[in-house]
């Protein structure tokens, strides 16, 4: 992940497509968390909080969690400026350092982080060992895409890879779907978004 880009660019990411995408990922998301109660969401990779801040209403403890100290900064400036009490925050690479979390939560989401991760099956697996039984994993990020290259960037993701891979942690009720496309989202290239869902069994009881 690359930490010192995102330092860069933290103060002016919010504008206006970034704010746009992010209400449609939002309204896609909210429909997990409708009439359902959770209580716990770590928000991994949720940079300045453009999603945070739209689904924060549903939880009542935020972690949100970044490798960007500058990202945290910008996000905790509106975490004051609007009085939310109930968002902490956490600065930090897991697949760098496994003790930065120490407690579990009952959703994690990633929003567009999967494709920075450079090892994402490793991510996912440190992910879900904080992850509470009957918690559920949540992935928003572009479907696999042939038209772009980075050095430090998976371009895009196959459904069914995601899928495998929350069927190797252990996830049940697994489910993934697009649900927007649009032009020039993913490097100046057209694509599409998907969201991926699965849920942590509790433990066997005998």
């Amino acid at each position: 992940m690359n930490k010192d880009r995102f330092d860069q660019i933290a103060e002016k990411y919010d504008g206006p497509d970034r704010i746009y995408l992010a209400e449609i990922i939002s309204t896609e998301v909210s429909k997990l968390f409708e009439n359902k109660k959770y209580h716990s969401l770590l928000d991994y990779g949720g940079g300045t909080g453009l999603v945070t801040f739209n689904i924060e209403h549903y939880f009542d403890s935020i972690t949100l969690m970044d490798a960007s100290p500058k990202m945290i900064e910008v996000f905790e400036h509106k975490c004051a400026e609007l009085g939310i009490p109930h968002i902490h925050t956490q600065t930090g690479n897991i697949l760098l350092d496994t003790s930065l979390l120490n407690q579990t939560y009952d959703v994690i989401f990633l929003s567009l982080v999967l494709l920075h991760s450079g090892d994402y099956e490793s991510l996912l697996r440190q992910l879900y060992a904080h992850l509470n039984p009957n918690g559920m994993l949540v992935i928003v990020d572009f479907n696999k895409n042939e038209q772009v290259f980075h050095p430090n960037v998976y371009n895009g993701f196959n459904q069914s890879d995601i899928k495998h891979a929350y069927t190797q942690l252990g996830l049940t009720d697994i489910d993934t779907h697009t649900f927007y496309s649009g032009k020039n989202l993913f490097m100046n290239h057209d694509a599409s978004l998907f969201i991926a869902t699965g849920i942590k069994n509790s433990p066997t009881q005998y």
